[in-house]
């Protein structure tokens, strides 16, 4: 009976000791795995802060975009009134050609 008495606790020894070395372990990992968390959070605020100025400098780019598209527009119009006025030029000496052909 002492023997079987031993036995039981002897084995009831070694799983407490498992059970502790278990616990312990999850302990451990546990912490890893809580450091593993907190640098997952920096790197999400470290990458939102980097879309946040990512979209700041999109929309910058976006505003300083639509003075270049106006001044292109205008060089644009003042070529072609430029052309406009170079072709009523070439139509009045053709003009003027013509009145001297006549004249002559």
């Amino acid at each position: 009976m002492q023997n079987e008495l031993k036995r039981n606790i002897t084995s009831l020894q070694s799983k407490i000791e498992k059970l502790i070395f278990l616990h312990n372990k999850v302990l451990e990992d546990n912490l890893k795995l809580q450091a593993l968390v907190e640098s997952l959070h920096q790197q999400i605020a470290s990458q939102n802060t980097l879309i946040e100025e990512l979209e700041k400098e999109k929309v910058e780019l976006l505003n300083n975009r639509q003075p270049i598209e106006n001044s292109n527009l205008e060089r644009h119009k003042m070529r072609n009134e430029q052309i406009n006025e170079m072709m009523r030029d070439i139509d009045k000496c053709i003009a003027l050609l013509s009145m001297n052909k006549k004249n002559v």
